[in-house]
């Protein structure tokens, strides 16, 4: 049994040792733990300061964008409204020439009638004047005829009263053998006699 103490000793110190093992061994595990822990902490307050910055790059990239499709909006709409004078201006542009144009077109057709109108006019004026003057012309005609008819009716009325003058006497006298050779025309023939 003297061997026994040994060996027991030996068991004690074994097992001290064991437990001392095991005392480390928690302590390490503790120590891995713990590091394992910090290094969780760590990546994980990396990573929440990542995802901020990535947040905040995000927001900065859309704030960009939405910098830049406001001022694209801004440059279209600027665009459209330039445009849209332009083309204003052009109709107005277009709209006053034309109405120029008709303008003058109107001025030059009311031109043509009034001169159309005052050549009518004059025209229309000499034909009168040339219808009273042929009127003048006829009415002194006429009045010459009716005067020589008139004068011509006042001989015509003469030589026959003249004429029953004549038969009246010739009817009331016995004629006087008067030569046979006499024509008719020339006995009817006052004139002559």
């Amino acid at each position: 049994m003297p061997d026994r103490p040994e060996e027991d000793a030996r068991a004690v110190a074994e097992e001290q040792r064991d437990l001392r093992s095991q005392a480390d061994i928690g302590g390490k595990v503790n120590a891995i733990i713990e590091a394992a822990e910090a290094a969780a902490e760590d990546i994980g307050q990396s990573a929440r300061r990542e995802a901020r910055e990535i947040v905040q790059q995000v927001e900065q990239q859309a704030a960009a964008r939405i910098e830049e499709l406001t001022r694209e909006a801004a440059q279209i709409r600027a665009e459209a409204d330039e445009y849209a004078r332009d083309m204003r201006e052009a109709a107005d542009s277009y709209g006053t020439q034309h109405r120029r144009s008709v303008e003058t077109e109107a001025r030059r057709v009311l031109a043509d009638a009034e001169q159309e109108a005052r050549e009518l006019r004059e025209a229309a004026q000499k034909k009168a004047e040339q219808i009273e003057r042929d009127v003048g012309q006829r009415y002194e005609t006429l009045k010459r005829e009716a005067k020589m008819l008139e004068e011509r009716r006042q001989r015509v009325l003469e030589s026959l009263r003249d004429l029953a003058a004549q038969l009246q006497d010739a009817l009331v006298e016995p004629a006087e053998t008067a030569p046979q050779e006499e024509a008719l025309v020339d006995a009817l023939n006052v004139e002559r006699r």
